[in-house]
């Protein structure tokens, strides 16, 4: 497109975008802007791009813009990466700060090196909202920048490939600031794990993290280098094919914060190995501190004595001792999956292992990590969504309430 009639469409985008600093550009088949890559080019800082519903095959972006939104609109576009990538990095390289994105599908991001993303967030502050990542060498992946800050709420991360000798995330935040995952659905891993995070704080909130029957992860959750990590109110489920025997790993690459804890509160825990695996690993003795409170723990290891090794096994790590675990329920299986007290449902789906309402379940006050509750404010609903739970709720151990 030349120069004059770029222009010319900027002039009248931003005439209707209804202001005289920012726009609205439309992009889709039958727009005045047909492709993404030219919308990404046209945006201003402050923009709008709208992407209208269709499959958008090969449009591969570099977004530079600052306070930039894009959606998709009238239903959620596909932007598959057909063989092609921006800068050998993924589908979409997004370095603006404080960028939203919301209602897309990224699909099939595969570059030379082998970390092919479906989103590359290199700069700022990147929130992604109600968008489906699937069958991509990762789908997000971030810079190694202590500035950065990366925030995902309703989205979905299907379906990892196997791309050795390196490992496919579904999730993966580098050594960044923060990062932060509410409501959101994490499942089907090959190898690789669920999600991967170096931020310096990982908040990971009303989420679902499960392999389901037949996904072939490694951990459903790993901070290799530590920090402070929260964990409340997310469903945790390991399969009988996983790669790895531990569903949670701490400090696994060793600690390079000042900083170094790890709080649980009010999830479920779910291990499909018939011989027991680890519900949490920590791999630094003597300098990670550790608070769990009212976890629901689910093992397909049969007997009580059988989860009770499982944590102490866990502990090892810590100089054989005891982790913290107040108020938390460890039922356990036998071969039909009754958990005795809690009702199982009929599927995972439905949000099995639920309290029962009138189980003798009671719940401690897990007070505060820093500024952040640990008592649970919403509740996870599939998929991919949260729901508030009422104020005056006294809440039970696990995920999900009575």
């Amino acid at each position: 497109m030349g120069c004059v009639m770029r222009c010319l469409l900027l002039g009248m985008l931003l005439l209707a975008g209804g202001t005289a600093g920012a726009a609205t550009l439309r992009v889709g088949p039958d727009e005045a802007v047909r492709s993404i890559a030219e919308a990404a080019r046209m945006a201003r800082d402050g923009d709008v791009v709208e992407i209208v519903a269709a499959n958008y095959s090969g449009d591969v972006a570099v977004w530079t813009q600052d306070r930039l939104t894009i959606r998709g609109i009238g239903g959620r576009p596909v932007v598959s990466a057909a063989g092609r990538s921006a800068e050998g990095k993924g589908i979409w390289v997004i370095r603006g700060t404080d960028v939203l994105v919301e209602n897309i599908v990224f699909r099939g991001a595969r570059v030379p090196d082998r970390n092919g993303s479906g989103i590359r967030h290199e700069l700022g502050r990147l929130t992604v909202r109600n968008c489906l990542f699937e069958d991509n060498e990762m789908g997000i992946l971030t810079a190694n920048r202590g500035s950065l800050v990366l925030i995902v709420e309703n989205s979905e991360f299907a379906h990892g490939v196997l791309v050795r000798p390196h490992l496919s995330h579904l999730l993966y935040a580098g050594r960044i600031a923060r990062l932060e995952v509410r409501g959101s659905y994490f499942h089907h891993g090959l190898v690789g794990h669920l999600l991967k995070s170096r931020a310096r704080v990982s908040l990971i909130e009303y989420s679902r993290l499960t392999d389901e029957k037949d996904g072939r992860a490694s951990y459903e959750m790993d901070f290799p280098n530590g920090g402070e990590v929260i964990l409340v109110g997310n469903l945790v489920q390991q399969s009988a094919r996983t790669e790895n025997e531990r569903m949670i790993s701490f400090g696994a690459e060793g600690l390079i914060y000042g900083r170094n804890a790890i709080f649980l509160s009010s999830n479920t825990l779910m291990d499909d190995l018939p011989d027991g695996g680890e519900f949490l690993s920590i791999w630094s003795p003597g300098r990670v501190s550790v608070k769990a409170f009212n976890n629901l723990l689910v093992s397909a290891c049969s007997g009580l004595s059988c989860v009770e090794g499982r944590i102490r096994q866990g502990a090892h790590k810590m100089h054989d001792r005891q982790l913290p675990w107040r108020g938390n329920i460890f039922p356990w299986t036998s071969g039909n999956r009754h958990v005795y007290g809690v009702d199982t449902g009929s599927s995972l789906m439905e949000g099995a292992y639920r309290p029962k309402p009138d189980g003798n379940f009671s719940s401690l006050d897990p007070g505060r990590a820093g500024d952040i509750p640990l008592v649970p404010r919403r509740e996870y609903q599939h998929p991919a969504h949260s729901r508030a739970l009422p104020a005056s709720l006294s809440t039970v151990p696990g995920a999900f309430q009575p």
